[in-house]
């Protein structure tokens, strides 16, 4: 089991990365994580600098998972692991440099993610900028402040109407803003440790590669390579995917954004909170942003494939270690908010695809079908996809015929 609330586990894995015997038996959870991020010191090692890495996150009521354990049952003592690292990371390489901005989305603790943070940050002694950088920022003075992000986000007139989406690219904003030497690698990941930071030199590589590429986007699972992390040990395909509770949920939404966004069709976890960017290709995108709920990850991604064209987005496998604690995860049973997901991506398409490359054929069939989806009949059909999958090996290549969906409704 890897419990990213163990101080000493989550240091084994860097040990044991190093090269050195991690002390006592630590698992294949451990063992699997180091061997990832050991390939991604390789590789940041080959890449020529100088490189300067962003790391941005939001907040949201992470005041327990922020603190030590000893402070806390969830407590992932979070900002000092990152921190370390990064350190990790980048220790021996002297033309890569790093920071980090996070920003709070409102938290209503009190204290708040901002003042815990902010607190660590004074009692560890991190600098406001340049290498090692640590900063705080809180998304209701950024939203006061006047400072103009996109036309959409300068709207916004409350912490609520955002659902970290908002957040995020404040922080985005914040970080390809600042004014760096050589290559700006932006990365936005989650707040807590399920993806270790220390991977993040296998996003850096193919961005600071010279092959056109401008984003790429950590895979939990579907890829070669990527290895989930539950509860009873690390698990790569098929069985990551495959022996998800919610595997056709997922399937489904990913059939219906493959058919009506086919620019992100090779982009199998559009969700996972593990991205990078070069910064200068970020920043015009940022003005176009709109959404701030789930379809933030999409929506993004949307627009760097109709600038830089979909080859431009790369996908790298990673290893993801699943955290629910304290986390307010949707049923792994089709209900409301998996089918608000599926919505979302009808608006997304209507949005921006449709103007530009609207769908025919099955894709065109597919979309009738969906404006006319309720809940009882996406309930029903996720269902009888569960009844007939009985033995069926494929995952995401995996393209229901829509005069079989009807049959089903």
């Amino acid at each position: 089991m890897r419990d990213l609330t163990d101080s000493d586990q989550n240091e084994a894995v860097l040990t044991l990365a190093s090269g050195d015997p991690a002390p006592g038996d630590r698992g294949p959870a451990v063992a699997a994580e180091a061997a990832a991020v050991a390939r991604s010191r390789e590789r940041l090692a080959a890449v020529p600098g100088p490189v300067h890495l962003t790391v941005v996150w939001a907040m949201y009521g992470e005041t327990g998972r922020i603190v030590p354990r000893s402070q806390h049952p969830h407590g992932e003592d979070f900002v000092r692991a990152k921190v370390r690292q990064l350190d990790w990371l980048t220790a021996g390489l002297p033309s890569v440099t790093w920071s980090i901005v996070a920003c709070d989305d409102g938290c209503p603790d009190q204290p708040s993610s901002a003042d815990v943070m902010e607190r660590i940050v004074a009692a560890e002694g991190y600098p406001a900028s340049g290498h090692r950088g640590v900063r705080v920022l809180r998304l209701a003075d950024v939203l006061t402040s006047g400072a103009s992000i996109s036309p959409e986000f300068d709207r916004l007139t409350s912490t609520d109407q955002s659902r970290k989406g908002g957040s995020i690219l404040a922080a985005l904003a914040a970080a390809v803003a600042d004014d760096v030497p050589g290559r700006h690698v932006v990365a936005y990941t989650d707040a807590d440790l399920s993806a270790n930071l220390a991977q993040l030199g296998s996003l850096v590589a193919p961005i600071a590669g010279g092959s056109g590429v401008v984003g790429a986007l950590g895979q939990r699972y579907g890829l070669e390579g990527a290895v989930l992390v539950k509860p009873d040990g690390p698990h790569t395909e098929p069985r990551s995917t495959g022996d998800k509770p919610d595997k056709l949920i997922v399937l489904f939404r990913h059939y219906v954004r493959a058919l009506l966004i086919p620019s992100l069709a090779h982009v199998l976890d559009t969700q996972a909170g593990f991205k990078a960017f070069d910064a200068t290709a970020l920043r015009p995108v940022l003005p176009e942003m709109t959404s701030f709920n789930e379809t933030f990850d999409v929506e993004l991604l949307i627009h760097l494939a109709q600038r830089y064209g979909a080859e431009a987005l790369a996908v790298e496998p990673i290893v993801f270690t699943e955290d629910f604690a304290a986390t307010n995860f949707p049923s792994v049973d089709p209900g409301a908010r998996h089918l608000a997901m599926v919505r979302q991506v009808v608006d997304l398409y209507d949005r921006f695809v449709a103007p530009v490359e609207p769908v025919t054929g099955e894709a065109a069939d597919l979309l009738d079908l969906l404006r006319t989806l309720d809940l009882d009949g996406y309930v029903r059909l996720i269902e009888q996809l569960r009844a007939d999958d009985a033995g069926d090996p494929t995952l995401f290549e995996r393209r229901w015929p829509v005069t079989e969906l009807r049959e089903y409704l």
